[in-house]
């Protein structure tokens, strides 16, 4: 076959599928404009798409959610706001769709040289599988290990995985997440390893930090935080709404209890809030009185939520001062 030929057998394919997508003529009615068989015309329509003349793209009518988007960025004096859509189905499936939008932001702000600061959970651990731009990137952990428990919570571990994935260098945190004194974390950060990480904090272009509250029936928060007898009287607290990065707040966005969160072998409040990208991911509404204060203390400037979640946000009014 000539390139002339080829030519004309694409324009053919192009003119059909016109007829058919864009001035919606039957299969029938092109057939007879053209002396066809209809099963001709399917088969050159099944032809369109493989050339690549037809592109067939889904839209799902509740994707789209720039003005929730913008209303969350106002209100709440954000950067950026990523609403996906709510699942009716499984949690699991909205903190996929949470975890697959904020790595297409990180990927979308972070250049060679940057330090990426990564948090524990869930839906964090999504965001960290679905990075998937080569980049050479610092990766470091803003909070320490707790030891036996599900990959979600093994910051080390994400962290090494995602910097061996993506051509980066990960410096590890040799620190459990919560010790047993103020003079211990004190100790701690004074240790030529720990030490280092801690000072990496300061240089963190981008982080990305879930949030919860260790007593709903779903968490996977490691036990013993929770049989901690100074954690337990912190969560007794009748305003305690959970934590992020083990700082525990109250409703109205501040720390829970001081003296306990220093133990807390994690990035001190006040340097998050200084990061320029705070990604906070949190999605389905059990997660919406921890997500408020986290607003309410200004420690996220970057929201990936669902529209379930961004709804009720915006019909509270969660943040106003």
């Amino acid at each position: 076959m000539t390139s002339e030929e080829k030519n004309e057998d694409l324009l053919l394919l192009y003119e059909i599928a016109r007829l058919y997508y864009e001035d919606g003529l039957t299969q029938e009615e092109i057939a007879a404009q053209l002396g066809f068989s209809r099963s001709r015309i399917q088969r050159l329509l099944e032809a369109a798409r493989r050339q690549g003349i037809v592109e067939i793209r889904l839209v799902n009518p509740a994707t789209t959610f720039t003005e929730l988007e913008e209303q969350l960025v106002q209100r709440f004096r954000l950067k950026k706001a990523v609403v996906v859509p709510a699942s009716l189905w499984s949690p699991a499936l909205i903190r996929r769709s949470i975890g697959r939008a904020a790595a297409r932001y990180l990927e979308s702000v972070l250049r060679d040289g940057d330090v990426l600061g990564i948090g524990w959970g869930r839906t964090v651990y999504e965001a960290l599988h679905f990075f998937e731009r080569k980049i050479a990137l610092t990766v470091v952990p803003l909070i320490g290990a707790v030891g036996q428990i599900e990959v979600d919570f093994q910051v080390n571990e994400l962290g090494h995985q995602l910097a061996k994935r993506i051509g980066g260098f990960f410096v590890p945190l040799y620190a459990p997440a919560l010790v047993d004194s103020e003079d211990i974390a004190r100790a701690l950060c004074s240790d030529q390893s720990v030490r280092r990480v801690v000072e990496l904090w300061d240089e963190v272009q981008a982080a990305v930090v879930g949030m919860g509250d260790p007593r709903k029936p779903g968490s996977i928060v490691p036990k013993f935080f929770l049989s901690d007898p100074q954690s337990a009287a912190v969560l007794e607290k009748g305003d305690v709404v959970g934590d992020i990065l083990y700082h525990f707040l109250r409703r109205d966005g501040s720390l829970a209890d001081e003296a306990f969160d220093r133990r807390v072998m994690s990035i001190p409040l006040e340097k998050l809030r200084n990061i320029p990208y705070v990604l906070g991911l949190a999605g389905s509404l059990e997660k919406l009185e921890v997500l408020e204060a986290v607003l309410r203390g200004g420690y996220i400037n970057v929201l990936v939520t669902d529209s379930e979640v961004a709804k009720v946000l915006l019909e509270r009014g969660a943040g106003e001062t």
